[in-house]
């Protein structure tokens, strides 16, 4: 029997592992509200599907009547309100966003009088409010900004493209393995954005129509 050169087999063991890790990092490209693709590092809006589970996504100077620094990434009480306007960016050279592939997110421009970077941060996803609470303050392809956007695996509704985000400080090169789900944390009835929760917050991207401030 006519055996096979060995680099036959080491040929056929690329092709399978390869499929092998293909089939569980797959990546699509990321929809809006309107079924339009996403693009990379652009400015959207962010928030749920729905008015009736709040309003937008947007940054917050204050708490308590008191000016805080960095900000606070936190959901608006009314859906009448525009929310804050987010970048998201790959880790590599991209025309859109993709899921399941790290990236940080900035909020865009300065707000107020913080002069903190405007990368979303984690200083402690494992660990409790405030230290788990996304805030500003970090910079970019840093294990504490690092994250990725999902596929949100019940959504509200089939005809909208809703998503979640994960914080992933490994895919930045430091800190945990796995990657924290992003949820709702209330305090004092105030709805911010955590590492810790029940129930991942469900989001949509909606285009930038006109300039304002992000607060």
């Amino acid at each position: 029997m006519k055996q096979s050169p060995p680099y036959v087999f080491l040929l056929l063991l690329i092709v399978t592992t390869h499929s092998l890790f293909s089939s569980t990092t797959a990546s699509e490209d990321i929809r809006d509200s309107t079924g339009d693709k996403v693009l990379n590092n652009a400015p959207y809006h962010i928030g749920p599907v729905t008015t009736a589970k709040g309003g937008p996504i947007k940054l917050t100077d204050t708490i308590n009547d008191k000016k805080i620094c960095p900000l606070i990434v936190e959901q608006d009480p009314s859906a009448d309100n525009i929310g804050g306007e987010f970048m998201f960016t790959l880790f590599g050279k991209r025309e859109y966003l993709r899921t399941s592939s790290g990236l940080s997110i900035d909020s865009y421009s300065p707000t107020g009088e913080c002069d903190e970077s405007t990368y979303w941060t984690i200083p402690d996803a494992e660990g409790s409010a405030p230290s788990n609470l996304i805030t500003t303050g970090g910079g970019f392809d840093q294990a504490i900004t690092c994250f990725q956007v999902v596929e949100y695996s019940k959504p509200t509704s089939p005809s909208v493209h809703s998503y979640m985000l994960q914080h992933c400080p490994s895919f930045c090169g430091a800190g945990p393995s796995t990657c924290f789900n992003i949820s709702i944390y209330i305090d004092n009835g105030v709805r911010r954005l955590s590492s810790t929760g029940a129930t991942p917050f469900e989001f949509v991207f909606y285009k930038v129509t006109s300039t304002h401030d992000s607060m």
